[in-house]
């Protein structure tokens, strides 16, 4: 490994003068793999999967660079989001990492500063010197990278803090993105020593373990932590994911731009899913109302319901009977939410301490029973 870097830097003494490439003859390529977690996905309701994104740019044989990619955006299927959990793996706050820190500290000593915070794993490809290789330069297939949990924005969509390394050539960079909610995943890239490029990136989440060795004669696996950090679901039986990137040259360290950017998109990638229709599954949570009223009153009860299922609720009906009796219609509930009820009901014409029994129904559920007690007095 001394040779090895001994090696390459005495070529790239030789090149720091070498001219960048006038134009981007550059084209992107886009790959997604999923699998889901435990258990089946579902049309309407996210499940976690295991997913990774692969972005390789790549040039006619004729030219002999990459331009550098500058910023990612590659956009998720619809389908898909992110889900963070403080509890499984906390923020990294940018008290612990940000472009200050000493990113050349390697894999391990990063993960040190946030050790729980790790959702996912990757690899890259690297041209030193923009180069495309074997010659002068061979191409770097060392680079790791490690995607950390970094928390919410402002409006509550999820960022990501991804680091990646090279031990080859011994450098870290650190990238940011931010999760919106049309699947958009921004990510700038930062200047590389002497403006080389990344031909390749894959990052998964929580992606498969990475095994880092950085010379201390000992191996690490680094993984993500949380399985449920990306969840999906199937409604339309594809995943769809499609990108679009800002390519150039710049100054190394300052980031000044040499070329003018150049703009490219990917192929949109699809890929086949099947999501099962799910069952609904109803719970009347809280049942609020009076307790005392006189015989043939008008009364109102508030219930508070819940879908606890896994796919939408239709056509719902509550009725009330006993002590006091009448109807009413919810439409539909979605799975996962919550809704409060009014149902009016008139008591009954005689006295007497009974019970209200409650019964919610509608297409493609059990009904759903509950009772409060009703003392009617004049």
């Amino acid at each position: 490994m001394k040779k090895a870097l001994i090696s390459l830097a005495l070529t790239l003494a030789t090149l720091v003068a070498v001219p960048a490439a006038d134009a981007a003859n550059e084209s992107i390529g886009l790959s997604l793999a999923a699998e889901p977690g435990a258990g089946s996905l579902y049309r309407e309701v996210h499940r976690p999967v295991n997913a990774s994104l692969t972005v390789t740019v790549s040039n006619p044989p004729s030219e002999t660079k990459i331009t550098p990619l500058k910023v990612a955006n590659v956009t998720f299927p619809g389908d898909m989001d992110f889900f963070p959990d403080e509890k499984k793996t906390p923020a990294c706050p940018d008290s612990k990492l940000n472009e200050q820190s000493n990113l050349a500290a390697g894999i391990l000593g990063v993960v040190a500063l946030c050790p729980r915070s790790v959702v996912g794993v990757g690899t890259a490809v690297v041209q030193i010197n923009q180069n495309k290789g074997p010659s002068p330069i061979p191409t770097v297939t060392d680079p790791k990278l490690v995607v950390f949990n970094a928390g919410r924005n402002g409006q509550g969509r999820p960022r990501v803090l991804i680091y990646g390394y090279s031990k080859l050539v011994g450098v870290g960079l650190l990238m940011r993105g931010t999760l919106a909610t049309n699947g958009e995943l921004r990510i700038e890239i930062g200047v590389l020593p002497y403006d080389s490029s990344i031909s390749q990136f894959t990052m998964g989440i929580p992606g498969e373990p990475i095994e880092v060795d950085e010379g201390t004669g000992e191996t690490a696996t680094i993984k993500g932590l949380d399985p449920g950090y990306l969840r999906a679901k199937c409604s339309t039986g594809t995943w769809r994911a499609t990108g679009s990137f800002v390519l150039g040259t710049r100054e190394h360290p300052s980031g000044k731009p040499i070329s003018e950017d150049f703009f490219l998109s990917s192929n949109p990638f699809e890929l086949p899913c099947e999501g099962q229709a799910g069952k609904p599954k109803l719970k009347i949570k809280r049942i609020s109302g009076p307790k005392k009223v006189k015989p043939g009153k008008r009364l109102a009860y508030r219930l508070a319901i819940t879908n606890a299922g896994t796919a939408t609720a239709r056509s719902i009906r509550l009725a009330a009977k006993g002590a006091a009796s009448g109807r009413a219609q919810t439409g539909s509930l979605a799975p996962g939410k919550s809704r409060q009820v009014v149902i009016r009901a008139k008591a009954s014409g005689r006295k007497q301490t009974g019970q209200v029994k409650f019964a919610l129904s509608g297409a493609g559920f059990p009904a759903v029973n509950g009772t409060r007690r009703l003392v009617v007095s004049r």
